[in-house]
């Protein structure tokens, strides 16, 4: 415990002598909460917007069953295991909310894009976070592509190795329960995490490029 705490201490003491750094984390985070703003207005007009009806096979061969409590345990135990092992690397914090907040602007140009009815016998999926911080409504129309399996596979890429394979098998888990739900179709749990991982390895390059040199390599040594 104490030389995870020495750890959190040096960490975040060298980035914030950067002063590009904390800049940087302070716009990050800012643009986080907004796209996220942005992103609850614009699920006002895609609940409205009437879609397409997708003929999915593996849909259609069973009967949906309910595991809301399951998936939101995973998602968010998930999200609170990853931010508690992510709280003492200040740079991979900062690149997880830059490509968290580039995979959710690219979720609403997609949904624009490609508006889709929900899959024929879905069980709703409330989500509390989402209902409070949105609409108050639950969703149905926010398909292409799954937001739920998208964030739990991009912390799978920003966790520490060792956590690695605790979060491909939430990632697994989460996006079977959500088609065993029929809250998505399959091809919106497909995409996702290739979506999220193009988001976030152009966040990654970008921050090699802009920090080359700089001292973030003791954090990164555990990834």
């Amino acid at each position: 415990m104490r030389n995870r705490y020495i750890y959190f201490k040096s960490n975040w003491h060298t980035a914030l002598r950067n002063r590009y750094f904390v800049v940087e984390f302070l716009i990050s985070t800012v643009i986080l909460v907004f796209i996220m703003l942005i992103f609850s207005k614009f699920t006002i007009f895609v609940e409205m917007r009437k879609g397409i009806q997708v003929n999915d096979p593996v849909l259609e061969s069973f009967k949906a069953i309910d595991l809301t409590r399951l998936i939101f345990s995973m998602i968010y135990g998930g999200l609170l295991f990853a931010l508690a092992s992510l709280v003492s690397s200040p740079y991979r914090l900062m690149i997880l909310f830059e490509a968290y907040a580039l995979m959710v602007l690219t979720r609403i140009v997609m949904m624009f894009i490609l508006p889709l009815s929900p899959p024929i016998g879905m069980i709703l999926l409330q989500d509390p976070f989402v209902e409070f911080f949105g609409t108050g409504k639950t969703l149905v129309n926010d398909l292409f592509f799954s937001g739920h399996t998208a964030t739990m596979f991009l912390l799978l890429l920003a966790v520490p190795k060792k956590l690695k394979w605790i979060f491909l098998i939430i990632t697994i888990l989460v996006a079977i329960s959500v088609l065993i739900q029929k809250v998505h179709y399959t091809v919106d749990v497909l995409v996702a995490p290739y979506i999220s991982f193009t988001c976030y390895h152009l966040i990654l390059k970008f921050f090699y490029f802009r920090y080359k040199g700089e001292s973030y390599d003791l954090e990164f040594k555990l990834f």
